[in-house]
């Protein structure tokens, strides 16, 4: 294997983004990066965990060390399934409630009081709970066939309905139907030979194709976008804030916002404001709204220039330009012997240039507009 992965990377993207899974990513462990990601760090525990004990080991995995492959080779050997690891599996049951729970409440409630709309939530909660499990157990050199802990959750789903769903169950069915099902995944390392004298069998596994960079980015960003809206929406259907005493959801506050006078008049507002500048682009283009944009950003500076050479601002171009070279002579430096006078008279000096160039600037970029306009009525 050439693309060897560095230790130091490692730790530094954990250090970086640990919490959001950089470092699975960058070892192309783009599942458990999912799982981190959307468990904000296996719940926290998992990140510093893995921190202090498991980033060596994930690197040397990812690297496929000849020991690391000779160990989960007398694995396979001695046993025809991986061992019932008490860790992972509390891992599963609770990631898996932790899905369920999160695509359960993503639904709106009324949508939990009628029969068909709340078998349609609860059966996308059943499918959460066995892609929590599925992705937690198939950490590793192990495989299951998705069937069993969906069917798992699925003796489960009676249990949850809308007056008091409970995931426990269903959670704790799919990952036993795991656990039962589960075996060694041959394929996990590019090239694994293992042969049972017993038997006089060889079993060779095909080589894997560890999968672009760009496309573990993508795979990992669609699904932290799908986690992200399900979060989102659960998030607005049941977060509650308190308003006088009284509590009230936030999808409530919000619809009467949307309804509320302040609300229609803010979008007509801004409705007007964006068909202006639509009609300002077709007659200007681009050029004209950056010196539109230009010009605004600038009102604070011009003013200033204005009260530096002592002038209002409707003075005339006439008017500006006898101040400046008023104000020029009579701060020149070379006029002033003494230190301290040449030197205030060298700042002021400074900041009259400063005004009138701003000033002339100004005056070339209105008349770029006015012949804009005049060019395009």
């Amino acid at each position: 294997m050439t693309d060897k992965k560095s230790v130091i990377l490692t730790y530094l993207f954990s250090l970086i983004g640990g919490l959001f899974g950089l470092h699975h990513l960058y070892l192309g462990r783009t599942q458990h990066a999912i799982l981190w990601c959307t468990t904000f760090g296996g719940f926290g525990l998992g990140f510093f965990y893995e921190f202090f004990f498991l980033i060596n080991h994930y690197v040397h995995e990812a690297n496929e060390d000849q020991y690391i492959i000779d160990k989960y080779k007398l694995k396979m050997i001695q046993r025809k399934s991986p061992s019932f690891e008490i860790f992972r599996f509390c891992g599963q049951f609770i990631i898996s409630i932790f899905y369920g729970f999160i695509t359960f409440y993503a639904f709106p409630d009324t949508w939990h009081v009628q029969p068909l709309l709340s078998l349609f939530s609860g059966s996308c909660s059943i499918l959460a709970i066995a892609i929590g499990t599925q992705m937690v157990g198939t950490v590793g050199p192990r495989q299951c066939s998705f069937l069993w802990p969906f069917l798992g959750a699925l003796l489960g789903l009676p249990f949850i309905n809308a007056s008091s769903p409970s995931f426990n169950l269903s959670a704790f069915l799919c990952s036993l139907f795991f656990e039962w099902k589960v075996e060694w995944n041959p394929t996990y390392f590019s090239e694994l030979t293992i042969t049972k004298s017993k038997e006089s069998q060889c079993l060779k596994s095909t080589k894997r194709k560890r999968r672009h960079f760009i496309r573990r980015c993508l795979s990992y960003g669609f699904c932290i976008m799908l986690f992200s809206a399900l979060f989102t929406s659960a998030l607005y259907q049941n977060l509650q804030v308190d308003i006088k005493g009284q509590r009230v959801k936030v999808k409530d506050v919000l619809n009467d916002f949307f309804k509320s006078q302040e609300f229609i008049l803010l979008y007509q507002q801004l409705f007007n404001i964006l068909r202006q500048l639509w009609i300002f682009y077709l007659r200007y283009g681009v050029k004209g709204i950056w010196t539109q944009i230009w010009m605004a950003f600038d009102s604070e500076n011009e003013k200033q220039a204005y009260e530096t050479l002592n002038l209002h601002y409707d003075a005339s171009q006439k008017q500006i330009e006898y101040q400046c070279r008023t104000l020029s002579r009579q701060w020149h430096p070379d006029r002033h012997r003494d230190v301290k006078e040449k030197q205030k008279a060298e700042n002021i000096f400074m900041n009259i240039q400063q005004a009138c160039d701003r000033l002339s600037n100004e005056r070339k970029r209105r008349q770029l507009l006015n012949t804009q306009k005049r060019e395009n009525p």
